[in-house]
C-alpha cells in the first residue's frame, strides 16, 4: 500500500499545491490536516481522493492522532496569524514545536519543513525578519530532536501570485493594475542586491511537484535547503516578459517589505541561505515529479515568468471575432501605458 504523506496546512497556498500534487501520484496516498474539515478547500481535496483529518495545532494529542500512520510530512505555519500579533500570545515557533513533536512521537520517518533563512546570522544582526527567524528556529529544534530520518527544508521564493493580489500593488508602485499619476504602469522596487536576480516562484504551478520530488528520493535531500524557485531572472526583465505576455498594444505589510530588500542588500541577493540562490535542484525535483506521475515532456519544466504571465495577463484574440479578452482592471483608455521599473532606492 502506498504511504501516507500528512499535510500540515493543506488548505493554504504552499499546503495545498503539495496535497494537489501528491494526489496526482499512485505513489502516495495524502492526508490533508486542517483545523476546519468543512472548508470548502477542505472538500475540494477529499472530493480529490484525500483523507481529510480535523486537528488544532495547539492540541497535541489531535495532532499526535492525525500523524499516526504517516510515513511523511510536509508542515507549513501560517505565518500571517493574527495570534502571534497578541501581547503575552504564543509564536510560531510554539506551534511549530508542539506540530514537530507530535510528528515525532508518531513516529514519522521523512519531514519536508517549509523554513526560511537565517536573517539575523546573515546580516550580523542588522535585519530580523521575524517569520523567517520563527521557520528557521522550528528547522533547527526538528534536527535537534533526531527522531526523524530524514528533515529537508524548503524556502519558499517571492510568490508570482501576489502579483494577482490588487492590495499589493499599491505598495509597488501600482504594478500590475494601476496607473500612476503620469499615466505609466510602474513597478517601484528598491535594489534586490547582489546580480539583482530575484528568485520567484508559481506556488499552484511548481511548488508541490517540488515537494513531491523531495518526498520521491527523500534520502538524497536530506538536511539540504531546497530552493523553492521557478525563475530568478531582473525587475527589469520581470517587467519586460509581462510586456510581451500582456500586449499593452492590444489592450503584508509595508515594513515587511523593507526587511526583505534591507535583508537581500546586505546578503547580496541571497534570499534562501548563505548559498547563492539557484533554481537547478527544483528543476531536477520539478522533473523527477513529473516523469513519476506521467507528464508529458512538454510539462517537465518549471514555469517561467513570463509563461506564468502570459497565463494570468496575456490578452487572447479570438479568431472568430477577432476580438480580444483583456486583462482585468485595464480598460480601452488605457491601451498604450508605458510600463517602467524604477530600482534606484536602497533601504539599507
Amino acid at each position: 500500500m502506498a504511504p501516507i504523506i500528512a499535510v500540515v496546512g493543506a488548505t493554504g497556498n504552499q499546503g495545498g499545491s503539495v496535497a494537489r500534487s501528491l494526489l496526482r501520484s499512485p505513489a502516495f496516498r495524502v492526508r490533508a490536516i486542517t483545523r476546519n474539515p468543512m472548508s470548502e478547500a477542505s472538500r475540494a481535496l477529499a472530493s480529490s481522493g484525500a483523507e481529510v483529518v480535523q486537528a488544532d495545532g495547539f492540541n497535541s494529542q489531535e495532532m499526535l492522532a492525525a500523524f499516526r500512520g504517516a510515513w511523511g510530512a510536509f508542515v507549513n505555519l501560517n505565518s500571517d496569524d493574527k495570534i502571534w500579533k497578541i501581547p503575552g500570545g504564543p509564536t510560531e515557533f510554539d506551534l511549530g514545536k508542539k506540530i514537530v513533536d507530535a510528528a515525532a512521537q508518531a513516529g514519522v520517518k521523512h519531514l519536508v519543513f517549509s523554513s526560511g533563512p537565517p536573517c539575523v546570522e546573515m546580516t550580523g544582526g542588522i535585519v530580523n525578519m521575524n517569520a523567517m527567524e520563527m521557520k528557521y528556529k522550528t528547522e533547527q529544534y526538528a534536527k535537534q530532536l533526531g527522531e526523524f530520518e530524514t528533515i529537508t527544508p524548503i524556502n519558499a521564493a517571492w510568490y508570482l501570485e501576489n502579483f494577482l493580489d490588487k492590495q499589493v500593488a499599491p505598495i509597488f508602485g501600482g504594478f500590475p493594475y494601476l496607473l500612476d499619476e503620469e499615466g505609466f504602469l510602474t513597478f517601484h522596487v528598491p535594489h534586490w542586491g547582489g546580480d539583482n536576480l530575484v528568485p520567484f516562484l508559481g506556488v499552484r504551478d511548481d511548488y508541490g511537484d517540488i515537494v513531491q520530488g523531495i518526498f520521491l528520493d527523500p534520502s538524497r535531500w536530506k538536511g539540504r535547503v531546497i530552493h523553492g524557485a521557478s525563475d530568478m531572472l531582473s525587475f527589469t526583465q520581470l517587467v519586460a516578459d509581462f510586456e510581451e505576455a500582456f500586449d499593452t498594444r492590444e489592450i503584508p505589510e509595508l515594513e515587511d517589505v523593507k526587511l526583505m530588500f534591507g535583508f537581500t542588500q546586505i546578503t547580496s541577493g541571497r534570499y534562501f541561505g548563505p548559498e547563492p540562490s539557484e533554481t537547478s535542484t527544483a528543476t531536477g525535483l520539478k522533473r523527477a515529479t513529473a516523469q513519476a506521475i506521467g507528464r508529458p515532456v512538454t510539462q517537465q519544466r518549471l514555469i517561467s515568468a513570463k509563461e506564468w504571465f502570459a497565463m494570468h495577463f496575456a490578452t487572447r484574440c479570438r479568431e472568430e471575432d477577432d476580438g480580444c479578452v483583456k486583462a482585468e482592471g485595464l480598460s480601452q483608455s488605457q491601451v498604450d501605458p508605458v510600463i517602467e521599473v524604477l530600482v534606484d532606492v536602497k533601504l539599507l
